[in-house]
């Protein structure tokens, strides 16, 4: 087995507030790092690639993305019309585009033909390169509620039973519930409840059985707090809309009832948020009803995973390093607080103990930076090398990503 020494860095584990003291080496064997310490000590036997002065810290992780929606088309049953060939081209191209940005693991919460559970596996193999994958199938909603296009719908308990059983026969992670109404889908609201609180605890149920966990797609205050109750592991969205929009139903029992239940929270926080400030800095009043939101979360103890919803419409599946620095001005976090959500937290909502920190034993997904992202989130933008599964890839223009040593 080969094994690489990477040298003269400064490493951020995932977890803490600061650089490692006393670290300048990472030891990788295989997929694995193997050694963390100085460099003098690790190096026997390692072909040592020189990185001085770069910052080397945990691959990122998007846990909300949907890699067969093409964000340049607006309308989502369009997506269907797109020709097979193309769909599958196109999910590739994101996948690289991913890896070249430093996202090394991503949750696909849905589409309508498991294509990404084959692209899972295609990448788990090393035939093609890009994030290590979860994958959710298609989500379980009510007759023609949000994304009942993508083959879903369920009706009573036998079919939902069924569309269980389908999604896990197909090999996915997940369980996505659709809890409320969506933006996209014409006829729903975001505010408004689809499935009952009895009709949720079934599902949990039902995909318990299966040992897979539930994330519910939530808007709506009244489907968040039925989500909360049925026992899901992730709200995805939770953004306490009311009939004044997002942020405008904000209620503290149902954050209390998220944290009691153990819920994570899944914001979906992406780029173009950036426009919820003014050219001043100053919070409009989207922003502030946001950070209220968000603020209250953290407050009562739930925790908060990076995520984008890469995909919906204008929002690209490279751009959580973008997006990153547009969550932490939204959510009062510190560069720190923002790089765990992204990484050790995000690992740990999604089941994944093995990822998200760099610590002997962990999966050797890295990302080395010229600049240092604890001072300036924006550091993520521009990635030196990144690693995953223990290959380094060289980030180069274009749509390429060549493997190295």
């Amino acid at each position: 087995m080969t094994a690489w020494l990477i040298s003269g860095v400064r490493v951020w584990d995932g977890r803490g507030d600061a650089y490692l003291p006393d670290v300048d080496a990472v030891r990788i064997e295989g997929e694995r790092i193997a050694a963390v310490g100085r460099s003098g000590e690790l190096g026997a036997g390692a072909t040592d690639l020189a990185l001085p002065g770069a910052h080397l810290i945990p691959g990122l992780i998007d846990a909300h993305v949907h890699l067969g929606i093409d964000p340049s088309i607006s309308d989502p049953e369009a997506q269907l019309r797109v020709p097979e060939a193309e769909q599958e081209r196109g999910m590739r191209e994101r996948c690289a585009a991913m890896l070249r940005a430093g996202i090394t693991t991503a949750r696909d919460l849905g589409g309508p033909c498991w294509r990404e559970v084959d692209l899972r596996e295609r990448i788990a193999r090393g035939e093609l390169p890009g994030p290590r994958l979860l994958c959710a199938g298609q989500p379980l909603t009510t007759p023609r509620g949000h994304c009942w296009f993508w083959g879903g719908e369920v009706a009573n308990r036998e079919q939902m039973r069924a569309a269980v059983a389908r999604q896990v026969e197909h090999g996915v992670d997940w369980i996505k519930a659709i809890a409320t109404g969506g933006l996209v889908t014409r006829g729903t609201r975001p505010d408004r409840p689809q499935f009952s609180a009895r009709e949720l605890r079934a599902l949990v149920r039902e995909a318990a059985a299966h040992g897979r966990p539930v994330a519910a797609h939530c808007h709506g205050t009244a489907g968040i707090r039925r989500a909360a109750a049925a026992g899901v592991r992730s709200v995805e969205h939770c953004s306490f809309a009311g009939s004044e929009g997002f942020g405008s139903d904000y209620a503290p029992s149902v954050v209390r009832r998220l944290a009691k239940a153990g819920c994570w929270v899944s914001p979906t926080v992406n780029a173009g948020w950036g426009r919820f400030f003014g050219p001043d800095g100053e919070s409009k009043p989207f922003a502030q009803r946001m950070n209220r939101v968000y603020r209250g979360l953290r407050e009562a103890g739930v925790p908060l995973v990076a995520s984008t919803d890469a995909g919906i419409p204008g929002v690209a599946h490279d751009r959580l390093p973008q997006a990153l620095p547009v969550f932490a001005r939204i959510a009062g976090l510190s560069a720190a607080e923002t790089l765990r959500t992204a990484t050790s937290e995000s690992a740990a909502a999604l089941g994944l103990a093995e990822r998200g920190e760099i610590l002997p034993g962990r999966a050797a997904d890295l990302i080395a930076l010229d600049a240092d992202p604890l001072r300036d989130l924006r550091a993520l933008e521009k990635p030196r090398s990144v690693w995953a599964r223990g290959r380094r890839f060289d980030v180069e223009p274009g749509l390429s990503v060549s493997e190295s040593a």
